[in-house]
């Protein structure tokens, strides 16, 4: 009997993945002109297979339809459209103007600026500050984004970055500008910039991109910032959770937000002077993102209610991955969780190399996906499949493997965590037995 029940509510699970899988596919197909006459997808692979499709079909058709369009021709249109989004542009798109759905849903008065990526509104976005002020000092969690990091840096000695403490919060305010920078990908203590109170800043920044648009982490964010009159700075890449796992283009944005009560005529206007400048550099360093880059799906009611369905699924199915994965690995400090919910990552004993551990990863979705699991060797993440990749832990200093939750059946990612508790060891007993056999280098001189 009791057999019987759990059969009866796995049956249950897959039906609703699959009917939500339908769902999304029926929301891609429909953008098309022509939609495509595809079965009903009847398993994960299959579904992953037909919204892929439909994303080159898409991006095809809209190569079509602008064909006639070259990087200093204008459209024929006055306005370009692709879904909820128009645009209107001139030589080689360094005027973009774009008009479509609010990124962030609130009371805010917003300024979106689209860029080609993620990066590149990072980068327009510090270049801009630098326009305002000779030297800045950015407040950031020791692990925000790797690359991140290293962009800031490249700035030199303009850009000084200060690990979060309540000194550097709430204490003796230097002369130079301070921006706290709130990163979505660190391991736990997002809001460590927010550790004191009051808040000492300039200007707030947040990396949006491992948060839902409409995540209570982002809203208190904003609550935080409005509270203290300070003016906000959103920034995200748009590939990784907002194009229902299919990646349909490199995007990303820039919001300069202000609310509409509590903030100086001061701050407004160095907000609205913030914004001029970034508008420039995305202009002047061209980073304006392309057209047909905006996913065509995105902004209706059901497009938003398909998005949290497949993050609420990403983040649980990652937990699970991981409660399964610290109970059968040796040693369970191996494994690292990520306040996101999106990836966790394992840590290889010793001290490999970056090239070691990319090979790694990738013998490791090479062996699952020879299983019949849906793995694959990726560098991103909010999949419909599970990514593997090297990653860096930038709190431990040390390459690790990271693995992304899927938007999957709880019965198939339970498969896939089995797949990899089994595989790790193996793999080290393998590279054990390499590294007992290389050639002693000789000490005779020669």
């Amino acid at each position: 009997m009791l057999a019987d029940c759990r059969f009866v509510s796995r049956l249950r699970v897959q039906i609703s993945y699959l009917d939500r899988k339908r769902r999304e596919i029926d929301l891609l197909n429909r953008c098309l002109a022509s939609r495509l006459d595809l079965p009903l997808p009847d398993s994960a692979a299959a579904a992953i297979d037909q919204k892929f499709r439909i994303a080159a079909a898409l991006r095809a058709e809209q190569s079509l339809r602008s064909w006639s369009v070259t990087e200093t021709a204008r459209p024929p249109e006055q306005r370009w459209r692709s879904g909820a989004f128009e645009f209107n542009y001139g030589y080689q798109r360094a005027d973009l103007a774009v008009r479509g759905p609010a990124i962030y849903p609130g009371p805010l008065r917003q300024t979106t600026i689209y860029t080609g990526s993620g990066m590149s509104s990072i980068a327009a976005l510090v270049m801009a500050v630098l326009q305002m002020c000779e030297r800045v000092d950015v407040v950031a969690a020791r692990d925000c984004y790797s690359e991140t990091r290293e962009l800031i840096q490249r700035f030199g000695a303009r850009v000084r970055l200060i690990a979060p403490s309540r000194r550097a919060i709430a204490g003796p305010r230097e002369p130079t500008p301070r921006i706290l920078w709130l990163d979505s990908s660190v391991q736990s203590e997002f809001f460590a910039p927010f550790a004191s109170s009051p808040i000492s800043a300039d200007l707030v920044v947040v990396d949006t991109t491992c948060f839902a648009q409409d995540s209570g982490r982002i809203r208190r964010a904003i609550r935080e910032a409005s509270a203290a009159g300070i003016p906000l700075a959103l920034v995200r890449s748009h590939a990784k959770l907002d194009c229902l796992g299919i990646e349909y283009g490199r995007l990303g944005s820039i919001v300069i937000a202000t609310s509409k009560d509590g903030y100086s005529a001061e701050r407004i206007a160095w907000a609205k002077r913030l914004a001029g400048h970034a508008r420039d550099c995305v202009r002047l360093f061209g980073l304006a993102p392309i057209p047909v880059h905006f996913p065509p799906f995105a902004g209706g009611r059901e497009y938003r209610e398909c998005n949290v369905a497949r993050m609420s699924s990403i983040i649980r199915n990652t937990r699970r991955l991981a409660r399964t994965l610290a109970a059968r690995l040796e040693c369970a400090s191996t494994i690292t969780a990520y306040q996101h919910g999106l990836y966790l990552t394992i840590a290889p004993r010793g001290d490999p190399d970056i090239d070691d551990v990319k090979r790694a990863a990738g013998d490791l979705a090479a062996a699952l996906a020879a299983k019949g699991l849906c793995v694959r060797h990726a560098g991103s993440f909010g999949f419909d499949f599970v990514a593997a990749e090297w990653f860096p832990d930038l709190l431990r200093r040390r390459n690790v493997i990271r693995i992304a939750g899927a938007d999957l059946p709880p019965e198939l990612t339970d498969r896939i965590a089995e797949g990899i508790a089994a595989w790790w060891p193996a793999q080290r007993r393998t590279r054990q037995a390499a590294a007992s056999v290389r050639p002693v280098p000789s000490t005779v001189p020669a």
